[in-house]
């Protein structure tokens, strides 16, 4: 025996299976940018891996001031949460390449320290004059117009402890 039928607009149904309800758009535009966004949900992960491998591709054209701004807590703090929240959002992909493109940006953000041989005070330039050239620039084929520094200062090596753990026994060599 055949299931009872329900006559509707557009034809039977069966009466085991109660026709979906149509769907009521509410709170306006709300509605439409939530449809296009589940639509185009697919387009947006591939546009954010695309601009995330350009990101990082031409990650040394980014302007210095923004690269400056990353080094900062601030900035740190913005491209943590940047890169959690990329993970969540799109996919881990998208999110293990914010990671990159986020050490990226602090690897080539400014540095204030100074490191090294670098001095704090500013060091005058002496230009040379003699074509007198050293072994190496010889060989490498450098030719140097001018020196940041010509001296070096060097100092012994302090040892500030109190207790002296010396290995030099002195008992050996007694004068008879």
């Amino acid at each position: 025996m055949p299931p009872a039928s329900v006559a509707l607009k557009g034809g039977a149904v069966p009466q085991n299976q109660a026709p979906k309800a149509p769907t009521v758009m509410r709170g306006g535009t709300q509605a439409y940018v939530m449809d296009l966004a589940k639509k185009f949900s697919n387009p947006i992960h591939i546009y954010v891996l695309l601009a995330l491998v350009v990101a990082i591709t031409f990650v040394k054209e980014i302007p210095i001031t923004l690269r400056s701004q990353a080094g900062t807590t601030l900035g740190r703090l913005f491209l943590f949460c940047f890169t959690v929240a990329i993970g969540e959002l799109y996919s881990w992909t998208n999110g293990l390449l914010m990671a990159v493109l986020a050490l990226l940006l602090l690897s080539l953000s400014p540095r204030i320290s100074a490191e090294g041989f670098q001095p704090i005070v500013p060091v005058s330039l002496k230009v040379i004059e003699d074509n007198k050239k050293w072994f190496v620039e010889r060989v490498l084929k450098e030719n140097p117009v001018a020196i940041e520094e010509d001296r070096v200062k060097t100092q012994a090596i302090q040892d500030n402890t109190t207790n002296s753990n010396r290995s030099t026994n002195n008992q050996g060599t007694s004068n008879k």
